[in-house]
């Protein structure tokens, strides 16, 4: 979620679908790899915890060409750790100027 749009995925097949659709865009922007960081973490109870993580997108020179800085609500299942919210909060500007650097039309993501 974020100041313009909510969304709920039902599963991490709709998760993987959603990337999958992304990719494309992403490697015309020059996208070779991924990394985080976590930022902050704070403790709700015993299964449920907020992280800031700052992803950093980078080229195949492992230069950084632009971050997202969301944080996560996340609940511990029997199965394990599970996004439940994720709060973006200066992703699609950034992605927007990387785009406009790179001559790469984002229009399809208004849709």
């Amino acid at each position: 979620m974020d100041d313009r749009f909510s969304g709920v995925l039902d599963s991490r097949d709709a998760m993987v679908s959603g990337l999958e659709q992304s990719y494309p865009v992403y490697k015309q922007l020059g996208l070779a790899s991924v990394g985080y960081e976590i930022v902050d973490e704070r403790r709700f109870c015993d299964r449920l915890v907020l992280v800031a993580v700052r992803w950093a997108f980078l080229d195949a020179n492992g230069d950084t060409l632009t971050d997202s800085n969301p944080s996560y609500l996340l609940r511990r299942e029997d199965s394990g750790l599970r996004a439940t919210v994720c709060i973006q909060t200066d992703d699609m500007e950034k992605l927007q100027a990387l785009a406009e650097s790179r001559g790469v039309d984002l229009a399809f993501r208004s849709e």
